[in-house]
């Protein structure tokens, strides 16, 4: 399964937390990009692996043919990370269903959890953590 990256009604919600200042979030905002690549790979990984998402059951969850492949970003929280010492970014992602309606609605969130050392160090992911909507 592909994804597709859309446009929520709803601007993403940005926290800072533990001492995280605006110019450090002006800094790594300039790696948008980069970190949505990097969330954009683990997503797909998520949901393309079986032990993870399903392609059929009925005590299961969550199931791949439940998914439209789009997603939006729900929000983001910077904080400072002591140790080690470095930057911590959870972005989490709405993945959507399509009801019988005909409309898209949220279904599964995943939330990735990335980590730079410095503003300009390369990004690591943390984890990526799942939840039913």
């Amino acid at each position: 399964m592909n994804l597709n990256l859309i446009e929520s009604k709803i601007e993403p919600s940005i926290e800072f937390y533990d001492g995280f200042n605006l110019k450090q979030y002006q800094d790594l905002a300039k790696r948008w990009n980069e970190m949505l690549l990097l969330v954009h790979k683990e997503l797909l990984n998520y949901i393309n692996d079986n032990d993870l998402c399903f392609d059929s059951g009925e005590d299961v969850f969550p199931l791949r043919n439940k998914l439209t492949g789009n997603y939006y970003i729900d929000s983001v929280s910077y904080s400072k990370h002591v140790n080690p010492m470095g930057f911590q970014i959870m972005i989490k992602t709405r993945l959507t269903e399509n009801l019988q309606n005909g409309k898209e609605d949220d279904y599964l969130g995943l939330d990735v959890t990335l980590f730079t050392l410095s503003i300009n160090h390369h990004f690591e992911v943390w984890g990526i953590d799942s939840s039913s909507i």
